[in-house]
């Protein structure tokens, strides 16, 4: 008799033993997942480093100073081109008034054309040189690195563009304006 008591005993601090070591392992299991995802949360899920350009129309006040602020659309078609290693990084884009780039991760200098096709069939091209100083960046450890940029000089050509102005020179991902391009608008 007393065999089988103790036997019963043993079989029932058994399951009860398996069954704590179940939920201790469940436990341990939530912690570091837990963890784990919470180290992941600093990676920025928005990452994509590009410069954006607003276009705008050149107008002048008396002084024969530039009027910032009036924002248009570009309705011909437009298709940019990274010089030098001949990519087209914007395909016939039409009726927006900005656009987004992606930058060069090592060069100090990007070289990119700009193509304006009317409806004629008619094209006409401006390029704009933009110097930049490239510097790494990083959130956190378990981050991937991202190389964001400084705008150190600009310049570029004047067929239908009049001015080009830095407004932001840091290139990153924030999504800010970088830079305001003034067209001519013929008045």
């Amino acid at each position: 008799m007393r065999t089988t008591i103790y036997a019963k005993l043993l079989r029932a601090a058994h399951k009860f033993s398996i069954f704590y070591l179940l939920i201790f392992n469940i436990s341990i299991f939530q912690f570091s997942i837990f963890f784990l995802s919470c180290e992941s949360v600093t990676c920025p899920l928005n990452n994509t480093v590009e410069s954006k350009y607003g276009f705008y129309a050149a107008s002048y006040d008396s002084k024969g100073e530039l009027v910032t602020g009036t924002a248009i659309g570009i309705g011909d078609t437009l298709t940019v081109t990274l010089l030098g290693a001949d990519s087209v990084i914007l395909n016939r884009q039409t009726n927006k008034s900005d656009m987004k780039l992606p930058v060069s991760f090592y060069l100090d200098e990007d070289a990119i054309e700009l193509a304006f096709t009317d409806t004629l069939s008619r094209t006409a091209r401006d390029t704009i040189w933009i110097t930049k100083r490239n510097r790494h960046h990083w959130d956190d450890p378990s981050c991937p690195v991202h190389m964001w940029h400084e705008v150190t000089a600009l310049r570029s050509s004047h067929n239908l563009i009049d001015t080009v102005l830095v407004t932001n020179p840091d290139i990153n991902y924030d999504g800010l304006e970088n830079f305001q391009i003034y067209f001519r608008t013929g008045e």
